[in-house]
């Protein structure tokens, strides 16, 4: 039988996994990578204090207000200047808060450009290197990062407040609709993730997701705990 702790985590991850019909309508982008920490102290966990996260991958799908062209182009993300500021220890999870961070979207002609190269051990002579050149046509703020870990495998899930701040396509975003979009994913660990790299990731931007309800879970998931 699961206790009603279990019960809880799963079902945040279910939210954060399982996109409902309003969510689908306002789907910005999607990604998927593998993340690294750098700058990592000697001798730390994945997430303890210091530790900074980075993020890099290709963008698939992009949505309007965006402008894309799959064939001519590809996309690709870094997401850095994320700093761990501490853990609360819940369980078998650690949930590890981040100041703030940027998150950039690059265009890139397949024809003639570079294509992106994880290389291994990031960063190294491809990484983040030719994942941020090309035109930056989306750049946005990442403010209220929380990553859950488990430490039991250490898969997680994370999720943030975007906001759009920059890039040559910020003019396809009216005023109205540059703040107030979420920013979520999971991470795991699948056999293809080159060395150095601590996971997979995979997530989405979506405008008006239901970011209070995942809030509650977290604070329900604490509170299971004590």
């Amino acid at each position: 039988m699961r206790s009603p702790v279990t019960t809880l985590f799963l079902a945040a991850c279910v939210l954060l996994a399982v996109p409902t019909a309003a969510r689908a309508q306002s789907l910005l982008f999607d990604y998927v990578g593998f993340d690294y920490e750098d700058p990592k102290l000697p001798g730390t966990q994945f997430g303890d204090p210091g530790n900074g996260y980075v993020g890099l991958g290709t963008v698939p799908f992009l949505f309007a207000p965006l402008v894309s062209n799959t064939t001519l182009n590809e996309y690709t993300f870094v997401m850095s200047g994320l700093q761990s500021t501490g853990f609360t220890p819940v369980g078998p999870y650690r949930l590890v808060d981040y100041s703030p961070g940027t998150i950039t979207i690059y265009e890139d002609a397949k024809a003639g450009g570079t294509a992106a190269d994880f290389g291994v051990s990031p960063p190294n002579g491809t990484a983040p290197l030719t994942f941020a050149d090309g035109d930056p046509i989306l750049v946005g703020q990442l403010t209220s990062f929380k990553f859950t870990v488990d430490n039991s495998n250490g898969t997680g899930f994370f999720e943030a407040v975007f906001t759009v701040t920059g890039g040559s396509q910020l003019a396809n975003f009216p005023l109205n609709q540059r703040a107030g979009w979420t920013f979520s994913g999971s991470t795991g660990n699948a056999l293809n993730i080159p060395a150095g790299y601590a996971h997979q990731i995979d997530g989405q931007t979506f405008l008006n997701a239901p970011v209070s309800v995942r809030r509650t879970s977290w604070g329900r998931l604490k509170a299971g705990y004590r």
